[in-house]
């Protein structure tokens, strides 16, 4: 191929009805010594024949690096006459053609979803450019403002027509502009080392499928913050320093806080006055969740107030890269955080994976219309119940030591108001009849199905949610469904489900913002497991040190449940 050859990008999906044409064309009139290039982006309908897509980007090109020259008149000294005479110029002109790969012209007639295939060769004017045609690509990359050292880095990608694991990632570090670049690691996740804080870095990701290589992008962070020091959960990970073996498991369950609620106006003067606002910040925060995270080794691992920014471009992949896969479920399936689940792919296999949104569960599944009726009685109650984002995410996770064996992990986040204890009693009833028809129908099928269901409860160890998950049951005269005074009471609410759980962790609080508490809980299924160990919490002096949660030293304003299982010898 001759060096005046180059490339033509050519995007065409076939449900947006529109082909996008993209290249580069040297401008003519340029002073010697130096180069001028003009972008040139086309969108085209697919259906429109070619030959009108090629007359256009011949006369736009034409128009834009072939400027019009001007018609000068002779000097009449020279041509006394001829007074009127003026110098006819030439006009250029700029023909498009499109060839097959094998260099025959493609019908002019031809419709653009057909016409401009992989391989293919544009000729504008004396220039011949290859068709990529949906080339892999990275349309957007960025690496997050706040890095930490000893802290994995991933960046965020906008990437189409391949996926994460098909792109090639190049980590750059310098201490001062003026030096060169130095290559310092070619793995997917990068690390930075104590000794590299105030350098600067940069990432090259280039997307390759198969033979295709796409154009490589890249991103620079100024600078490598310090890491804040030892933290509190690095004293906890020594507990979890080894991976576990079947018949064990080590299972955590973690609110992680979301964007939303710690990086606004109100959060920091309201709810977390006592944190900087770069210490709120979620490209800070990500950096420790990410070390913490890794650093349980986790079998089993549930998530709550997961942001989806965070999830599918950068959580995703980084526990990935250490062998675990996931899955994320939108809160109330619209909001911007939600639920995420991940297992440790050398142990388990992912059999589904399905979700509910407790209030549509409520009102549209007919198994639970006895619960609807009851509480179409009280309007004020419905409303308050019915209005809730609450989800419910499921995991059926089969075993690979042995394949009969299931665990149905169930992840959630109820609702959080101080006074609506009867809600997320209604939210749990919900809750454990779904999960009852998922374990069901698995049994059915001959498995042997063990349930672990756990998130942020926002209830304690003795409210009526904890005691209906623990003993199947709850009464109408339960306490709480008097939480809303006798006009909210609603008489026959008594309900039961067939399991029977018990809590696997129990420590004063797992919530510390002045109010403290335990609001998060695991509970696993009574004679179908065993506690082994439990992750012991950081010392009180150590979460209070900087007067609260979160910090720079703790990314959450919860603190994470883990304990190790055992799986005891299936139920004769």
């Amino acid at each position: 191929m001759t060096s005046n050859s180059s490339k033509v990008s050519v995007r065409c999906v076939s449900e947006e009805g529109r082909i996008s044409i993209s290249f580069t064309y040297p401008k003519a009139m340029t002073p010697p010594g130096k180069v001028a290039v003009r972008v040139f982006n086309f969108s085209r309908s697919l259906e429109e024949t070619l030959s009108k897509t090629l007359e256009r980007i011949g006369l736009y090109v034409l128009e834009k690096c072939f400027p019009k020259r001007k018609k000068n008149k002779p000097k009449q000294k020279d041509h006394p006459e001829s007074e009127n005479l003026e110098i006819q110029m030439e006009e250029p002109v700029v023909n498009a053609l499109l060839l097959t790969p094998e260099g025959q012209p493609v019908s002019s007639e031809v419709a653009n979803k057909d016409a401009w295939q992989d391989g293919s060769i544009l000729v504008i004017g004396d220039r011949r450019f290859t068709v990529a045609r949906n080339a892999p690509s990275v349309n957007k990359l960025a690496i997050d403002k706040y890095l930490v050292t000893e802290c994995p880095v991933s960046p965020t990608m906008d990437i189409e027509f391949c996926y994460p694991d098909n792109c090639k990632s190049q980590w750059f570090m310098r201490d001062k502009d003026s030096d060169p670049w130095t290559l310092e690691s070619e793995e997917k996740i990068f690390q930075p080392r104590e000794s590299d804080a105030g350098h600067k870095l940069k990432v090259v990701v280039t997307p390759v499928v198969d033979e295709k290589v796409g154009d490589a992008k890249e991103a620079t962070v100024d600078s490598i913050l310090l890491s804040p020091g030892r933290c509190p959960f690095e004293k906890r990970q020594q507990h979890t320093n080894t991976l576990l073996e079947y018949p064990k498991l080590r299972f955590m369950s973690y609110n992680i806080l979301a964007e939303a609620y710690a990086n606004s106006d109100y959060s920091h003067k309201a709810m977390y006055p006592w944190c900087e606002e770069k210490y709120l910040s979620l490209d800070y925060r990500k950096q420790l969740l990410y070390k913490e995270i890794l650093g349980y080794n986790s079998d089993i691992i549930c998530l709550q107030e997961c942001d989806s920014k965070l999830f599918e471009p950068c959580l995703r992949s980084v526990l990935a890269n250490q062998g675990l896969g996931g899955d994320f479920t939108r809160k109330g399936g619209r909001l911007s955080e939600g639920l995420a689940t991940f297992f440790r792919k050398s142990r388990f296999s992912l059999v589904e994976s399905c979700h509910a949104v407790l209030s549509d569960e409520l009102c549209k599944n007919p198994s639970n219309q006895d619960i609807l009726e009851k509480l179409q009685t009280n309007t004020e109650v419905f409303e308050r119940i019915s209005g809730r984002s609450a989800s419910l995410q499921m995991s059926v996770l089969q075993c690979l030591s042995n394949s009969n064996r299931l665990v149905c992990v169930g992840n959630t986040h109820f609702y959080f108001h101080p006074h609506a204890a009867h809600v997320r009693l209604v939210q749990s009833i919900i809750s454990m009849r779904c999960i009852e028809r998922l374990v069901s129908s698995y049994k059915a099928k001959g498995f042997d199905v063990s349930v672990i269901f756990a998130g942020d409860f926002n209830c304690l160890e003795f409210a009526g949610t904890a005691t209906f998950i623990k003993s199947g049951s709850v009464s109408e005269k339960h306490v709480d469904w008097y939480q809303g005074g006798r006009v909210h009471y609603i008489p026959g609410l008594s309900f039961s489900h067939p399991f029977r759980f018990e809590e696997a962790c129990i420590f004063p609080y797992t919530n510390y913002v002045g109010y403290n508490a335990q609001l998060d809980h695991i509970f696993i299924e009574k004679g179908r497991f065993t506690v082994d160990n439990v992750v012991p919490m950081p010392a009180h002096e150590e979460v209070m040190e900087l007067t609260a949660l979160p910090n720079k030293m703790f990314p959450s304003d919860h603190l994470a449940l883990i304990c190790d299982l055992l799986w005891n010898e299936p139920m004769k």
